[in-house]
């Protein structure tokens, strides 16, 4: 009897002491699937945009960016303490891909929008993975000819529509699932 007693007892804290160990893994499970299927976004305006162009153009190709997204269907987290960042500061790499794992994303889509001087609008969309692994780059811009800064800047859209659907539901921009 004491024999059986020993093996119940000894059952028991095998078991308390595995659940804890189950539960953690699930939850790791969860996140790393949660991870997968959204993208922290972090848009740039470049010091020759903001010498040259207005925050109306910068904050609205934010918006559009953002917009061609959620139409096809990507998961963009927004950070709960900061929103979306619309910045003309520089950060790091590094630094944004860490503020993209604490929003509990599985990638940074860095987009700068940026007026060189024979166009009116360029956007570069650089994706990266949590570990800072560039995983692709699309460069659009409005082109050279002698158009105004509305027709440049919807030039400029008219690509990207045709160039970001290829990338939506590949690295770096998940789609929900159904």
């Amino acid at each position: 009897m004491e024999g059986l007693q020993t093996m119940v007892r000894n059952g028991l804290l095998a078991v308390l002491l595995l659940v804890p160990f189950v539960f953690a893994q699930e939850q790791a499970v969860d996140r790393t699937a949660a991870e997968d299927k959204s993208v922290y976004m972090v848009v740039f305006r470049t010091p020759a945009h903001v010498r040259t162009s207005s925050p109306e153009v910068f904050h609205t190709a934010a918006a559009d960016v953002r917009k061609i997204l959620t139409d096809g269907n990507v998961r963009i987290v927004e950070d709960k303490e900061r929103g979306f960042i619309e910045n003309e500061s520089q950060m790091s790499v590094a630094s944004m891909v860490k503020l993209a794992g604490e929003a509990g994303a599985g990638s940074l889509l860095f987009v700068t929008v940026d007026r060189p001087t024979s166009k009116w609008i360029k956007l570069v969309l650089q994706a990266y993975d949590l570990d800072a692994k560039l995983l692709w780059e699309e460069i659009v811009d409005s082109g050279m000819s002698p158009m105004s800064g509305a027709s440049g800047y919807k030039k400029c859209f008219e690509k990207l529509k045709k160039k970001l659907p290829a990338r939506i539901g590949g690295p770096g921009l998940p789609v929900h699932a159904n």
